[in-house]
């Protein structure tokens, strides 16, 4: 857990270095780590020879393997490191630095996630319980979704990205979370602020078995989402009843499947089993 947290912290800040490296070409540009996924992604049919040509440096230019750099971050001092990454704009060639944070950068590091956790914390407080006067989405295959078409089902929100492996690693959990509890109940979206193309290439390798809401980059403004993957739960009077916890993420499934036997419970749902027969009186 700790190790995803320094890898999401370190993509949020990459952007403050400032620092250029004699061994890289004048063409090259710092970037975040994203990028480099992205253009992976994009980029399927040569994946491997990407991955084969981007190269590893030191500070002072000698190159590493990732076997040290793993040696590295898990020793004592590890989080003292980080990697950045760099993209040469003629070649599309991928560096990666391993660079060592001084006391003052890892200071104003923590400050500046510390800062960015209350401000999680907080917008989660005040999304629970704050009632939805509308919600419109649109999912993979263009069919739109809103509360008329939903009805009175509990609705589970479940913010991911395509590059997000703790939200890849839970989708089976997911999956069995939305088989047990079934859609007579529950709406199961699946909101995400990547294009179809990139969510589809995903969806053939890793199944997952949501209703997916591609393209929603307003709806993770709309909520200020700002850590993946997090789940909203809104009940059939239309507020948020759950939003989870940064500091609670490895319970969060648990979460879930309490506060939906919860709801379930309480709305008393009958189970559907066809049309009602009126008899009528002779």
């Amino acid at each position: 857990m700790k190790k995803i947290i320094l890898i999401v912290f370190l993509g949020l800040n990459l952007t403050m270095f400032a620092q250029d490296y004699p061994f890289l070409s004048t063409s090259t540009k710092k970037i975040k780590g994203k990028e480099y996924i992205d253009f992976l992604n994009d980029n399927l049919a040569k994946i491997d020879s990407i991955q084969k040509s981007t190269s590893y440096f030191l500070e002072n230019g000698k190159p590493y393997t990732q076997k040290y750099a793993d040696s590295i971050f898990k020793t004592k001092d590890g989080h003292v490191y980080t990697t950045r990454f760099y993209r040469d704009t003629i070649t599309n060639h991928f560096t990666y630095v391993l660079y060592k944070r001084s006391k003052i950068e890892m200071r104003e590091d923590n400050k500046s996630f510390n800062k960015y956790i209350k401000s999680d914390e907080k917008n989660r407080k005040n999304l629970k319980r704050s009632a939805i006067d509308d919600l419109v989405m649109v999912d993979i295959d263009g069919n739109q979704h809103d509360f008329e078409s939903i009805g009175s089902k509990i609705i589970v929100l479940d913010f991911w990205f395509t590059t997000c492996a703790p939200c890849i690693k839970e989708m089976p959990e997911m999956n069995k979370l939305k088989e047990e509890f079934g859609t007579n109940n529950v709406a199961w979206f699946g909101v995400t602020y990547d294009n179809k193309e990139k969510v589809n290439r995903l969806l053939s390798k890793v199944q997952f078995d949501f209703m997916i809401v591609p393209n929603s980059q307003h709806l993770v403004d709309r909520f200020g989402i700002k850590f993946f993957p997090t789940t909203l739960i809104i009940d059939e009077n239309r507020k948020i009843v759950y939003t989870g916890s940064f500091f609670k993420h490895n319970n969060r499934l648990e979460e879930i499947k309490t506060e939906l036997t919860k709801l379930v419970k309480a709305k008393k749902y009958s189970v559907d089993a066809g049309p009602a027969l009126q008899m009528e009186n002779e």
